[in-house]
């Protein structure tokens, strides 16, 4: 259990959540009201992917930020991280003495209360894991409860309520949410430093994964990216049981013979034997490794193989993982969450494997000034894979106040490599005009980044 002190109000009780719009917060509304208690939130009045869950939940979420939307009522207040003590509303709990937690302790807290919680964490491809891995034990019978970091397409949100001891959590390493939970078993996909705002080196950001690593019980279960760097410093640290998973011989679990066309089929070997081939109806060499993932602790949780093998056959994806949006002017619209160099290089090599010999136009909307003016170069040389790239300006953190870095020298550090490539744009707008002028039939165009790019698909095809 936590080690706070304090004590979190039982059902029926009335929760107040601050940033109930974030996908976190969001799944967590409908964990909690699925669990008998009474939710209701605030956030900004800017559109996010999530009001439509929140619409079929029934949950109120004020717009915009004022100490009266904390009722009366509320026994406790639940906010997001990305909101400091002096908050309108934060400021008012502390007068009014009531419960305040942040989403990473309630988390943990319903973490505790599962014998079986897993978690899955990583720089890149947590989500698709976690989706992965919560479909499996749901075709498999174990009925999970899941919290997930984007729309599973299967659910028509990202959180899952089960009635089972089993709990899949996607876990977020930023501002070191970690420490907040206590997971049986954990997935490891990779340590790729990021989030230089909050990590100032790249120890410092492998420190909270082999911490985390730590906390694994000798029951428990922790497996690994076969790969990875930090592999054996995770294994050193590990008190349970570990695993392995890639595409090297020396894995407990191998990725073979992966295809990718239409969608991505494979095989794998576990412990030098032929396990079982898969098919997923996405493309995307990373896909088959997450996928591998997701497998391994599938196995270990007890999940047959064709239970396995149904949940990856029928996966719908996630939204904002190369999700396809429409069409303009026979020109294809992909969507994808890509905001980190190394995911970008990975998005954009799963669309020249699906659309092979096709223009290839990139509109990537950077995250954070800190993140890009630490991988400039990286990001420069992910982007120089698209034929044509537009940069709207830099979408800044709440955390930031600005930055030495804009769209005008990411463009600069693109053109360096390939002349006249990349182009910034001041808008979303603009990019739209761009780009409904010069698509014609057989383009793709994907977005990409961790802000609101998503709102531009719709912005082309209207």
């Amino acid at each position: 259990m936590l080690k706070t002190g304090k004590q979190f109000p039982d059902p029926p009780a009335r929760l107040h959540l601050i940033g109930l719009k974030g996908v976190a917060m969001t799944a967590l509304a409908e964990i909690l009201q699925g669990q008998g208690y009474v939710i209701s939130g605030s956030d900004t009045s800017e559109v996010f992917t999530t009001d439509s869950v929140l619409k079929r939940l029934n949950i109120h979420c004020a717009n915009g930020f004022e100490a009266g939307n904390i009722g009366p009522r509320v026994a406790a207040v639940i906010y997001s991280t990305a909101y400091a003590d002096d908050h309108i509303e934060r400021r008012a709990v502390q007068v009014r003495g009531i419960s305040e937690w942040s989403y990473p302790e309630v988390v943990g807290f319903l973490l505790a209360m599962y014998a079986h919680s897993i978690a899955v964490a990583g720089s890149h491809g947590k989500t698709t894991t976690t989706a992965m891995l919560a479909r499996m034990l749901e075709e498999g019978g174990l009925d999970p409860t899941a919290i997930v970091g984007s729309t599973v397409m299967d659910w028509g949100g990202n959180a899952r309520l089960g009635s089972s001891p089993w709990f899949v959590l996607e876990a977020d390493e930023y501002q070191n949410k970690f420490q907040y939970y206590a997971p049986r078993h954990l997935i490891i996909t990779n340590v790729d430093y990021d989030h230089p705002d909050y990590f100032p080196d790249i120890k410092s950001y492998q420190t909270v994964f082999l911490d985390f690593a730590a906390k694994i019980p000798t029951d428990g279960t922790l497996i690994a990216w076969g790969e990875e760097p930090l592999r054996l410093k995770l294994q050193s640290v590990c008190r349970g049981k570990f695993l392995t998973y890639g595409t090297a011989k020396n894995n407990d679990w191998r990725l073979t013979d992966v295809v990718l066309a239409e969608n991505t089929s494979f095989k794998v070997i576990h412990n030098g034997n032929p396990y079982g081939e898969f098919n997923i109806p996405t493309t995307g060499f990373h896909y088959a490794l997450n996928a591998l993932g997701a497998i391994a602790m599938a196995d270990a949780a007890g999940v047959n193989l064709e239970a396995i093998a149904r949940a990856l056959i029928n996966f719908r994806g996630t939204a904002r993982r190369l999700e396809y949006r429409g069409e303009f002017n026979k020109a294809i619209i992909i969507d994808d969450y890509a905001h980190h160099p190394t995911e970008i290089t990975a998005t954009i090599a799963a669309l020249r494997a699906r659309y092979p010999q096709r223009r290839l136009w990139c509109v990537f909307q950077a995250h954070t000034f800190s993140r890009t003016a630490a991988f400039l170069k990286n990001f420069a040389a992910a982007l120089n894979h698209a034929d044509q790239i537009i940069l709207p300006p830099i979408y800044s953190s709440a955390r930031e106040k600005g930055g030495e870095v804009d769209n005008n020298i990411i463009a600069e550090a693109v053109n360096q490599l390939t002349a006249s490539r990349a182009r910034p744009v001041r808008t979303l707008e603009e990019a739209a005009d761009i780009l409904r002028g010069v698509l014609k039939e057989g383009d793709v165009v994907v977005t990409m980044g961790a802000g609101d790019i998503w709102r531009l698909a719709e912005m082309i095809m209207s």
